[in-house]
């Protein structure tokens, strides 16, 4: 061979080299990271699946607050647990519960504590000042939300066609990341709602689950997405005869597969009915109104010490009972040891309350 030129047998050193220090493991372990996040289109299952739950949890919110609320803007991502511990592990409140059933684990709300204080607040009738939450408030807003933990889990079942239930969801004020109950998992899925209260305004919460069960949910809703492609179990065979402009088309067949829908009946009645019991214990605002008038700005600003203001109710006519701003009684004012009170007099029926809102 001519000068600069290789010999055959530096050749096949070279190779076998080539080929000892390739490891096809490698690639192995680049690809299982890919398990570690979920596909745009995986994410969207989710979404799908978590946000429906939430609209029907927004109607339960909305009748425990007497305002219209809205969850609305599902957005899922993949995160690990020491990102999400980042995010949402100061200044916020957890509420969790375990899972049973079709799914398994543990699934968190988050809010920041100022939202928490809203709601609480909406809970009281106003009574709870902005971003402070005591053990009353607290108390408040974990049986106001317990049922709505109740709801989405059982409209995830119902969604899943599987049998689910949780227990009663607990709360944990966060004011370092230990605080945060999140599911028990390297690898979560946060799933990102705003809601929305009349009166109140919009903000974020956040429904988290670990990979796992975010998976189980994938492998069930894909599992149903390919049986009822697939044609068979019960399906109807209809011939297309071939043929069509002298072109000897070979036969086929179509599958036609009846529609099951759900009774109505059955698939709203339990949750509405089990959550019931669980708003007893619900702290409400109970105001007794004694009269009201209007004054110009000029009289208000006149009014001092000894000023007299007349109300439009007469000397003994029966005070106004209200919860949450709603007239819901009436009664006349008596005295009880030391203190005022009042004696109902008057319920006031739902025809009557509906005429008074408008």
């Amino acid at each position: 061979m001519g000068e600069g030129s290789l010999s055959q047998d530096e050749i096949d050193a070279l190779l076998q080299g080539a080929d000892d220090t390739f490891d096809l493991s490698s690639l192995g372990g680049a690809a299982s990271s890919d398990s570690d996040t979920l596909s745009p289109i995986d994410r969207d299952i989710i979404s799908d699946v978590v946000g429906s739950a939430f609209q029907v949890a927004g109607n339960t919110l909305g009748t425990i607050l007497a305002k219209n609320t809205r969850f609305m803007n599902p957005a899922t991502e993949s995160s690990l647990a020491t990102e999400v511990q980042k995010e949402l592990g100061t200044k916020t409140v957890c509420l969790y519960s375990n899972l049973s059933g079709s799914l398994t684990g543990r699934v968190s709300l988050i809010m920041a504590q100022e939202n928490a204080a809203k709601v609480a607040g909406v809970m009281m009738g106003g009574m709870t000042p902005p971003g402070q939450l005591d053990n009353a408030q607290l108390q408040t807003l974990k049986d106001s939300m317990s049922p709505i933990i109740g709801t989405i889990t059982a409209q995830i079942g119902m969604k899943l066609n599987g049998a689910m239930s949780g227990t009663p969801a607990d709360i944990a004020v966060v004011n370092a990341a230990r605080d945060l109950q999140l599911p028990d998992d390297s690898n979560l899925v946060k799933t990102t709602l705003s809601l929305n209260i009349e009166g109140v305004g919009s903000f974020k919460v956040y429904y988290v689950i670990s990979l796992s069960m975010a998976h189980s949910i994938l492998d069930i809703q894909k599992g149903g997405a390919t049986k009822a492609s697939s044609g068979g179990g019960g399906g109807m065979n209809v011939a297309v005869p071939g043929g069509g402009m002298g072109m000897g088309m070979a036969q086929s067949s179509v599958g036609i597969k009846g529609v099951n829908f759900p009774s109505l009946a059955t698939a709203g009645a339990g949750p509405g009915q089990t959550n019931l019991n669980l708003l007893m214990d619900v702290q409400m605002a109970l105001t007794v109104e004694l009269g009201r008038t209007k004054m110009y700005i000029k009289d208000i600003l006149g009014l001092g010490e000894g000023s007299i203001i007349e109300l439009d109710k007469l000397a003994g006519e029966p005070v106004d009972l209200l919860v949450n701003g709603k007239l819901i009684a009436k009664g006349e004012v008596v005295v009880i040891d030391e203190n005022f009170g009042v004696r109902v007099t008057d319920i006031v029926s739902p025809t009557d309350r509906l005429k008074g809102e408008k």
